[in-house]
């Protein structure tokens, strides 16, 4: 906690360090134009994250993700208790991304990982990631999950009319669907049981239909049997082991569903900044009807708890 930010102690798990991007009044983003915004809004803590590190399979990602990392984890470092890092990961290089596991633990001490829903078309629940979440269930890791392009996402949104509406507005909610499924239907999360997944924008469009899955139970080619192998526990209690940032996701009936499904110990204040000033999320928040606790809980509280270091 720090005792220079103005009004209540919050911790924004959806930050993003994004050197080139602009905001919304085309300005270059910067460590200053971060800490002014969360100074304004109260925001105490922001857990970052890189923005895109180049593409997926150009030859010089794994160096760019190397030193974003060490840039990232510099700027938290010359702003102690303001910035956390989520480490980024050369993916799909498997021993890259295991090489560069280790460094951002144990020379960096990140606060965790973010990976995306995929990388291209290569889909996060793909077999030839299992060594790194084995070795990040060994860290006992928290993962921030991020949705990504994939390679048809241009077309449907020439589909969609025109180029303002773009990937993050159907897609990446959908592309999160997409990797959470598959996580729980080939039984990553029970086999990693020591990984806290942070899906962000509250899973996507996976919330509402948790119901159309259950109800494969009564498909003929499914049924209770089958829908059992594939979710042991049950799709409701499997998919409430995940956290959830709610970035883009405070509308009362989105929260209202989260509430129901998952622990609200699980649901997180994020502002996807700087894709999103940070005055936008907080407004969403503060408009919510929530109990106190529940309040103070995705304000800060269940951040805290996941990283002890950011104490409120």
């Amino acid at each position: 906690m720090t005792d220079h930010v103005p009004g209540s102690v919050t911790i924004d798990i959806h930050h993003h360090f994004n050197p080139s991007s602009k905001d919304n009044d085309g300005n270059f983003w910067s460590i200053d134009m971060a800490l002014d915004q969360m100074d304004q809004n109260g925001i105490a803590t922001a857990i970052a994250s890189l923005g895109p590190v180049s593409d997926w399979a150009s030859a010089d990602r794994p160096a760019r993700v190397r030193a974003w990392n060490e840039w990232g984890m510099r700027a938290c470092l010359d702003h102690p208790g303001r910035f956390g890092l989520f480490a980024s990961l050369p993916l799909p290089q498997i021993d890259l991304a295991l090489a560069e596991i280790a460094y951002a633990f144990d020379v960096l001490k990140v606060d965790g990982i973010a990976i995306s829903t995929n990388e291209g078309d290569l889909w996060l629940s793909d077999d030839r990631n299992r060594p790194v979440f084995d070795e990040l269930n060994r860290r006992k890791a928290v993962v921030f999950v991020h949705p990504a392009p994939t390679s048809n996402c241009a077309a449907l949104s020439r589909a969609y009319g025109g180029s303002d509406i773009s990937s993050p507005w159907l897609e990446f909610p959908v592309n999160s669907a997409r990797a959470i499924l598959g996580l729980l239907a080939k039984g990553i999360t029970r086999s990693h049981p020591d990984i806290r997944f942070i899906f962000c924008h509250g899973g996507g469009v996976m919330p509402p239909l948790l119901g159309r899955i259950f109800g494969f139970s009564g498909w003929k080619t499914v049924g209770p049997t089958k829908l059992a192998e594939l979710f042991p526990d049950g799709i409701y209690a499997e998919f409430a082991k995940f956290y959830f940032d709610c970035g883009q996701a405070y509308a009362p009936e989105t929260m209202a569903l989260l509430q129901r499904i998952v622990p609200v110990s699980h649901l997180l204040f994020g502002t996807d900044f700087s894709y999103f000033p940070i005055g936008h999320s907080v407004a969403e928040f503060a408009a919510l009807d929530l109990t106190p606790d529940v309040r103070a809980g995705i304000a800060g509280g269940n951040a805290a708890a996941l990283f002890p270091r950011f104490k409120i």
